[in-house]
Order: structure tokens, then C-alpha cells, then sequence
């Protein structure tokens, strides 16, 4: 298998021992195994590379193997990349149907017997390699055929040719499609008006001689691969992606280009539900766990850069259990999004609010000045959230215990933090709630 061109598996499980024992298992059929310790980072990895196969474990904390499964099967997307469940649990009829509704395509029960792992996943390696075999030799028959009328016609994408000097020389009814004029309007014209807006920094002229275009490709000679923006003279600019290559003549000097081009505005759409999906909390909009800690550290960074604090404060709302049952889940969903809402209200734009799960919240506080500064912020949400909640029928108040730690003074790094402002949180909770504590108040 060609180094350049293997084929790739990806195996999720958050325990670090398995996932280093599937990667040596795997080493002997030569793919590129990625891995991951959870199903957050597998909605992630999935949009920058394509999988033969999916290994997935089932059970992990935070987002499960058959979550995971569903988001990636309900995106068209990443919808037909095989998925094979790996569990030790439950296998009767009821548990190994709803893997298969969730998209899987085999189960593996653990512990794992290495031929069989090999056996199955095997077929789907050979199944990549066949398709990038096909992909590799449609690229060569579509350059191949560039110049032919019929094609120019018929493609489904934008294909544009240039002169040496950019000047468009021919353009296919795609490509008028997705430009926004006729055939007419566009020869002769150069490629740089479609391809770049004058701005106060720079010419549109100037950004094409700076262009890899101009430079890279009608310079010298290189085909090119990018993703960059094109402009619809009737509608603006719009999301591309383009295969560019040069034009040779018998002696290898550079005679024009072909640019083939396919508008990708629905794709950027689902490439952004996707990551949205996976960084923030569904039902309240708020950043997630995993956008909360990537936040927090790069926080963090910045404090020790310049010398500054970070301060976490840690939510949990009082008697929210009693309100869920007495009035049911939807009520209780109702009161987290305005819990949400208000808590965005009393921060500052550079910072962060995050739902961890359940009616635990937290903040982060970038760059907090003093102890007074934050305990303003604390006092201002303990205010805003006692205020009546309108939860469809009727209206509840609510309380919250809060519990603040300040980075570098009470941690060392990310987790020792969370904890300090989690173990604040529940002093503040036997001490009464509906109030908050600092951490260097509660030891």
C-alpha cells in the first residue's frame, strides 16, 4: 500500500490501554489508525479525514458510541462511513438493535480475538482502497478530457481556462451558473475580478500577483488544490473549492490554466452544524464540556503570558430536582435555557459561559482583575437568576450555589481548578445556598 495513499481507521474508546492495544492489533493490515478517547473528538476528526472504518466503543462518559453513531449518521456527509460497536456489555436483541439504528454496521464483542478484528475490518480497507483507486483514475481521465466540448458542457462543476497572462479563454454553463453571467460577459475578462474583492488593504490586482494562482500555477507550472472564496457578480462572494492546473507545452513552458470549481456553501453549512454539534450544548446553546476546557486552557496560557488571573466559578442549581419532578422535563428545560440566557447576560463578551451537563454550569472569567471584580459578576447572577423563571404555566424562582477559584493563586492547571471551584461550590451548598464561596474561604 502506497505510504502517501493508505487508507485510514478510526477507533474511539476513552480508555487509553485500548486504545493502544486496537492500534497494535491493527498495525499488521499497514493503515493509518487514528485514535481518540472520546466521541466529541470523533465528530471532529471525522470532517478533516475519510474513514474505511469506524471501531467504536459504546460506552464512554460524556457522549456514548451510540450517540456518537447517530450525529454521524444523521449528516450525509459522514452518514455512509461503516461503524463497528465494540462492547462488553448487553448483547440481547433490543441493545444490539438500537447500534444498528444508530448507524452500526457489525458488533465486536469484547474481549477482542484478534483474527476476527482483522477479518472484518480488513473488507472495509480493501473497499477504500478499491475507491480511492476509482478516484485516482477518474482525476487522471477528467484532466485528460479537459479540452473536450462535451465535457465543458455536461460537468457538474465551474471549469474556467486561462491564458498565460489570467485572461479567461473559455467557460462551461457550470461555470456561468455559478459566476453569475453569461458566456459572453466573461471572456476575455480577467480571472482576478471573480476571484477577489478590492479592499483598503489591497487591490484586486495586487492580490492576484500576490496569489498562489498567478505565482505557483502560471508561474511555474504547479497544480494547485484550495478552498478559497469566488465572487457571483449578481449575488456576491460564495464558498469554493478549486483544482487548478497548468497548461504545458512540449517543452514544459506554461501556456494557461484550467480551473475547475464547485460552489461548497452546503457543505461549510454542515461542516459548521457538525463542529456546533459537537462544542456546544443542545438544548441551551451554551458551550459544551469540551469547548469549556479548551477555553479554560487557552485562558489560562494568557494569565501566564501577561501575568494575569483566570478566575472559574462553578454552578449548580438549587432544589432543580424538585422543579423537574414536580413539573416534568420539558418545564425543566425551560428553566435551563432561561438560566442560560441570563447567565450570558452578566458576563463580558471575552468570556465564557458552559453548561458541564444536567443543572451544573460554570464560567470563565478571562483576565479577572481582583476578587472584588468577581464577586460583582457572582452577586449580579445570584440576582438575576432569583428572579420569577417563566416556565410555560407557571413561573418558579430558583436559587444557585456558586463556588469561585482563581488560577494561578488556588491551581496548576486545568483540572486542579475545576476542583477547587467544585469543592467551593458545595461548601457554598451546606452553608445555606443561593450563595457563593471562594475557594481560599472555604479550606
Amino acid at each position: 500500500m502506497d505510504k502517501n495513499n493508505k487508507v485510514k481507521i478510526l477507533v474511539v474508546d476513552d480508555r487509553p490501554e485500548n486504545l493502544l492495544a486496537m492500534d497494535r492489533l491493527l498495525k499488521p493490515l499497514g493503515a493509518e489508525v487514528h485514535k481518540v478517547d472520546s466521541g466529541e473528538k470523533a465528530l471532529s476528526e471525522v470532517l478533516t479525514h475519510h474513514f474505511a472504518v469506524i471501531l467504536l466503543d459504546v460506552q464512554m462518559p460524556g457522549m456514548d458510541g451510540f450517540e456518537t453513531a447517530t450525529l454521524m449518521h444523521s449528516n450525509k456527509q459522514t452518514a455512509n462511513i461503516p461503524i463497528i460497536f465494540v462492547t462488553a456489555i448487553n448483547k440481547d436483541h433490543n441493545y444490539v438493535a438500537k447500534g444498528y439504528e444508530s448507524g452500526a454496521v457489525d458488533y465486536l464483542p469484547k474481549p477482542i480475538v484478534p483474527e476476527i478484528l482483522l477479518g472484518k475490518v480488513k473488507v472495509f480497507l480493501q473497499l477504500e482502497q478499491q475507491r480511492l483507486e476509482l478516484e485516482q483514475v477518474t482525476r487522471e481521465l477528467r484532466w485528460i478530457s479537459r479540452k473536450n466540448k462535451l465535457l465543458l458542457d455536461c460537468a457538474s462543476e465551474g471549469i474556467v481556462g486561462l491564458d498565460k497572462e489570467g485572461n479567461i479563454t473559455f467557460i462551461n454553463p457550470t461555470g456561468c451558473e455559478l459566476l453569475g453571467g453569461a458566456e459572453a460577459f466573461f471572456l476575455n475578462r480577467h480571472i482576478s475580478q471573480f476571484c477577489f474583492t478590492e479592499t483598503p488593504e489591497a487591490t484586486v490586482m495586487k492580490q492576484w500577483l500576490d496569489s498562489n494562482i498567478y505565482r505557483d500555477c502560471l508561474g511555474h507550472g504547479k497544480r494547485l488544490r484550495q478552498s478559497s472564496g469566488l465572487v457571483n457578480v449578481l449575488h456576491g462572494q460564495f464558498p469554493a473549492e478549486m483544482n487548478i492546473a497548468a497548461i504545458l507545452n512540449a517543452r514544459n513552458v506554461v501556456q494557461g490554466a484550467v480551473l475547475v470549481f464547485q460552489d461548497i456553501t452546503e457543505r461549510k453549512q454542515l461542516e459548521d452544524q457538525l463542529l456546533k454539534m459537537a462544542k456546544y450544548d443542545g438544548l441551551t446553546g451554551l458551550a459544551n464540556r469540551t469547548l469549556f476546557h479548551e477555553f479554560l486552557q487557552s485562558s489560562m496560557d494568557r494569565s501566564d503570558r501577561y501575568q494575569r488571573n483566570t478566575a472559574v466559578m462553578f454552578l449548580d442549581l438549587d432544589h432543580f430536582k424538585q422543579i423537574n419532578d414536580q413539573l416534568g422535563h420539558d418545564a425543566g428545560d425551560l428553566l435551563l435555557a432561561s438560566v442560560a440566557s441570563r447567565l450570558t447576560g452578566c458576563i463580558r463578551k471575552v468570556d465564557l459561559v458552559a453548561r458541564l451537563g444536567g443543572d451544573e454550569f460554570a464560567v470563565v472569567l478571562d483576565d479577572a482583575k481582583s476578587q472584588d471584580d468577581v464577586r460583582t459578576v457572582a452577586q449580579k447572577i445570584l440576582n438575576v437568576l432569583s428572579e420569577p423563571h417563566d416556565l410555560g404555566s407557571t413561573v418558579r424562582k430558583v436559587g444557585s450555589s456558586i463556588g469561585i477559584a482563581f488560577y494561578p493563586a488556588n491551581a496548576q492547571d486545568a483540572d486542579e481548578l475545576v476542583k477547587a471551584a467544585d469543592e467551593a461550590m458545595y461548601v457554598a451548598k451546606k452553608q445555606g445556598r443561593n450563595g457563593f464561596r471562594f475557594y481560599d474561604d472555604a479550606r
